[in-house]
């Protein structure tokens, strides 16, 4: 039995139980935050500008063939009937011992020498630099080095079609030229655009060089053609320059060096980094120390010292450290003193005598 004391304690105990009680909060899983998705605007096609061929051959001229094929099939879906972007798409896409044949001979690259040039002399065209390259497996057309071997086709199948297909052949003879008065600007841009282009590319600087002065006394306003104009017309006159330097430079005399090394110059002035020119300059520079330092022993031993001078300082100035030039001219100097020594000593004796 509970006793009474107990029974008076126990509803008492139950009450203090239920009230200390915490409640049974059932917990609810964290749910995942999910953002909103942002609409993304449909991306814009970007519509690459169509290259001209003298922004494309700097391309072809460093092995990029890939992209100059590219940008040669979108000028063609411009321009159908442009014949050099035909011919040189051709060059990047067929196979060079098909195109050209298996038969070659092999030519020694001489100083001063070029693909195109080679090109111009053995396929009929210098634009065909590319086909003879990939011919050849090299990386880049432009760079050749004095010595090397190359293959030459003799009986290339499509030779005949390489010289007539070339445009700067086409652009010369046309005989509509100059365009007439009263063409639409942006016709006669087009046109003055692709004539020096194929001047340039059949190595006729000169003339590219005298259509650029024409075009930019044709363009509608001072200024107006310049994007593309003053850089044709910078490179026309750089490869004329260089174009001079490399017939000067076989030259065997003194002045023929000295006028080799001085239109390299301007040339490179006009293009910096322009080949030939910069390895040529290079090559002439050399040539022209040992030119004064021979002429400055000749003057030395006739006793012309002051021209002996002049020639060692010029020999310096090419190369500062050329000992011989160094070494004899200290000589000069040392003799020009005594000289000069002795013709006051006998100064004296000379006013004494009158």
């Amino acid at each position: 039995m509970i006793s009474p004391t107990r029974q008076a304690v126990l509803p008492v105990m139950l009450v203090l139980l239920v009230a200390c009680a915490k409640p049974v909060v059932k917990e609810t899983p964290p749910q995942p935050v999910v953002s909103k998705p942002v609409p993304v605007s449909a991306a814009k096609p970007k519509h690459e500008p169509v290259l001209s061929i003298e922004q494309i051959v700097p391309m072809l001229e460093v092995g990029d063939y890939a992209s100059a094929k590219k940008h040669l099939q979108r000028l063609l879906a411009d321009q159908p009937d442009n014949g050099a972007a035909k011919n040189l798409l051709n060059q990047v896409s067929f196979d060079p011992i098909a195109y050209l044949g298996a038969e070659h001979t092999l030519h020694v690259v001489e100083p001063g020498e070029t693909l195109s040039g080679l090109a111009r002399t053995h396929l009929g065209s210098a634009m065909s630099f590319v086909i003879l390259a990939r011919y050849n497996q090299l990386p880049a057309p432009k760079q050749l080095e004095v010595g090397q071997q190359l293959k030459i086709p003799t009986n290339p199948p499509v030779n005949r079609r390489l010289a007539t297909s070339s445009p700067a052949l086409t652009a010369s003879a046309t005989s509509d030229w100059p365009p007439p008065v009263g063409i639409d600007a942006t016709t006669l841009a087009r046109l003055y655009r692709e004539r020096i282009t194929s001047l340039i590319a059949a190595e006729n600087y000169l003339d590219a060089f005298d259509t650029a002065a024409e075009a930019g006394e044709r363009q509608p306003a001072p200024g107006t053609w310049n994007p593309w104009l003053t850089p044709l017309d910078r490179r026309a006159n750089a490869l004329l320059w260089q174009q001079r330097g490399i017939e000067q430079m076989h030259g065997d005399n003194l002045s023929s060096h000295e006028q080799a090394f001085s239109a390299f110059g301007k040339a490179l002035e006009l293009s910096p980094g322009l080949e030939p020119a910069t390895t040529n300059r290079k090559t002439i520079q050399g040539v022209l120390v040992l030119d004064y330092h021979e002429a400055a022993i000749v003057a030395y031993r006739n006793q012309q010292l002051d021209s002996a001078l002049q020639l060692w300082d010029k020999a310096l100035t090419l190369d500062p450290q050329f000992a011989p030039a160094q070494g004899y001219r200290l000589r000069a100097m040392e003799l020009k003193r005594r000289v000069q020594n002795l013709d006051t000593a006998a100064q004296p004796s000379a006013s004494g005598d009158q």
